[in-house]
This record gives C-alpha cells, structure tokens and sequence, in this order.
C-alpha cells in the first residue's frame, strides 16, 4: 500500500515546490537552473498527478537564491546527470552544471562529518549515459572521420569530469546507445565494453550501490551496438543484467522496508513517459529492448509485482524535466492495467550541454531522502 511520501521539484536558482505523493522517501527532482543569456528555464510546473484520491497531495513554495541554502536534513544526497554528450571543445556548460551540485555535496559531507560518519555522507552521482558526442570532435590528429563517442578518450575526459564533483563522491554509470560506438577503435562491442568498463571502474555494466540503510541505487547498462539484432541504437539490456535485476528485487522485498531507485539509459515501456513518435519509436529504439516483443515487457512487469522499487530514471530523449508527461505517478489501476505502474515514480532527466537539448531546456535532477 501507498502512504505519504514526499517528492520534491526543486530549481536550485528559482524556487522549491514541494508535492505529496505516495511512497516512501524524500524524492528531489531538480532542474537545472538558470544559467545567463544563453540559458533559461522556466519555475518549475508538475507534469502529472496521481489519478487516485488516496494519496494526499499538498505543495508550497519557498525561495532559494542557491543550491547550498537548500535545507539538508537528509541521509542521502544523490546527483543524476542525463546524457552528457561531452564535446571536448565545449566544456562550459558542464563547469556550469557541476557548480550547481559542489555546494549541495559539500553541505551534505559537513553534516556527515559533524555526526561522526566517514566516507561520502551518503552523497552519490549517476550518470545515465551517451556519454560522448557522436560526431568528430577535432580530437584525433590521425582521423578526422572518427566519431567522439564511444572512443578511449571520450570515456577517459567522462571519467574526469565525473570523477571532479566533490572529494570522495563516487560515481556510477549505465551504457547508453552511444557508449559502444567506437567503431574504428575497436573491432567488437565486446573489446569496447572492456575499455568502458575498464575506464569508468566497473567489473560489470550492472551496478548496486547501499547508499542508506536499506536503500539501494541500481542500475543496468546497454552492452550491444555492432552486434544488434534489430537496431544498433536500441538500448539493450542482456539476459545477465535481467536475470540479476530479478533476482535483486526479488530478494529485497519492500516488507522487509528496502526501497530501490533504478538508472537506466532509456526508460521501460509501460512508464508514461513522454516519447518521440517521430523518431525513436518509429525506429525503434525508444524503450528498453524495443524490439524484443517478451523482454521489453519483463522490466514493467517487475515494477507491478515488486513494491520495493520507488523510482526509475532515465535519458535518451533530450526533452525538459517540466514538459507534460516529463514524470509519471504510481497509480491504483488492478494489476492487469497498462496503466498499472506499480510503487514507482518515472523520471525523465534532461541534458546538460545546450547544443544537445531538443526543447531549449538544460536540467538535472537530485534526489535525496531520508530513512523514513
């Protein structure tokens, strides 16, 4: 069953809003803020609302001139970066972005190190992938045909900067479409997911980090581009990676009082999520294993039957986080509804750099909760 949980749309240089929804933490989703002449974002509006009149909702405003005012009575403080999309010769908007978490993390490691906790403080960042521009970026002397993404050195600058935040905040990845397209430098995607994995410090393109007490960051990356059945910018998914996912969910019941907030590339289909017809899914790269007409299922189904997952963020689609259909609601549809989207909150996250947004918006989100 669904209680009072609070999710929270925050625009770190504008205003907060505060929404009651059902769940179980403390759920910040931020946009970017407004960053000089070249970049404007609106205050931020709700996308959508539970159609069930079990869930209480209430909002107010409170001002906020910076990201460090915001008030910090969390266990954990997580930054979530949609596609970065990283051109070596245009790095300003990221120092932009960056800027915008370093005071929020470092007011979250102060409290951890007041109350006597070591390490990050609960603090983590994910980053959901496309992590290189797909075009010649002027970055290899020796071949000026060769596309940024997916090559060593696009992953190595990604690194960088992921790894430049605060001191001490890890990172973690998922793979998206582009992450594996180095063509020219490696023969197979099995000898470029190596060098992926290798660079960003992984042992497997699946990752769960216990970022609080019971509370578990999740994600699942994209391993297939040269060697796709259907379409090479599909977000694939491997039967590894899903049979971890379900036995992950299975054996960290939410009755038990777990709570999982999952990262994936491109979101499942059955989230609510608004897509692009013209493009993604007429090519069929839209949704997790698209084309797969049993696996692209598997992931909602999962959502429907395990409570304890709370939230799934995702990128892919370069749309603004305070567009209608940007967030979806869980929902009290019976467990046989299309509509049925179980205890979970779908995220869609923006991008960072401008030249990579379709709509004109730049945002971020954050999220942070407590144990409660």
């Amino acid at each position: 069953t669904m209680r009072s949980f609070c999710t929270a749309l925050v625009s770190l240089a504008t205003s907060v809003l505060l929404l009651m929804l059902p769940a179980s933490a403390f759920l910040s989703l931020a946009p970017r803020s407004t960053m000089g002449s070249r970049h404007s974002t609106s205050t931020p509006t709700v996308a959508a609302t539970p159609s069930t009149s079990s869930s209480s909702m209430s909002m107010h405003h409170t001002s906020s001139s910076s990201g460090s005012s915001i008030s910090n009575d969390y266990d954990y403080t997580v930054a979530i970066l949609g596609d970065l999309h990283i051109d070596p010769r245009k790095m300003d908007d990221y120092s932009i972005g960056r800027s915008h978490f370093q005071p929020i993390f470092n007011e979250a490691k102060s409290k951890s190190i007041k109350n006597g906790e070591a390490g990050a403080g609960g603090c983590a960042l994910v980053s959901l992938g496309d992590l290189g521009h797909p075009k010649n970026c002027n970055h290899n002397p020796h071949n000026d045909l060769e596309l940024f993404a997916g090559t060593t050195q696009c992953h190595e600058l990604a690194a960088t900067f992921l790894n430049s935040f605060v001191d001490d905040i890890p990172y973690d990845v998922v793979g998206g479409n582009h992450d594996l397209e180095g063509l020219q430098e490696f023969k197979t995607d099995e000898e470029n997911l190596a060098m992926y994995l290798r660079v960003h410090g992984k042992d497997a393109p699946y990752f769960c980090r216990e970022v609080a007490e019971k509370t578990l960051l999740v994600g699942m990356g994209s391993t297939v581009f040269r060697g796709a059945k259907y379409i090479s910018h599909e977000v694939t998914i491997d039967r590894e990676q899903m049979d971890w996912f379900e036995n992950l969910v299975e054996t960290h019941p939410a009755e038990e009082g777990w709570k999982l907030f999952v990262f994936t590339h491109a979101p499942p289909i059955g989230s609510g999520l608004r897509v692009l017809q013209e493009n993604q899914i007429v090519d069929g790269c839209c949704w997790l294993n698209h084309n797969d007409e049993k696996q692209r299922t598997k992931f909602i189904e999962l959502v429907r039957e395990h409570r304890c997952i709370k939230a799934w963020f995702s990128g892919h689609f370069h749309l603004g986080q305070d567009n209608h259909g940007s967030i979806t609601f869980p929902t009290i549809d019976s467990k046989d509804s299309p509509n049925n989207r179980g205890s979970c909150v779908f995220a869609q996250t923006s991008v960072m750099r401008s030249e990579t947004t379709r709509d004109a918006r730049q945002q971020s989100r954050l999220l942070r909760g407590n144990k409660h």
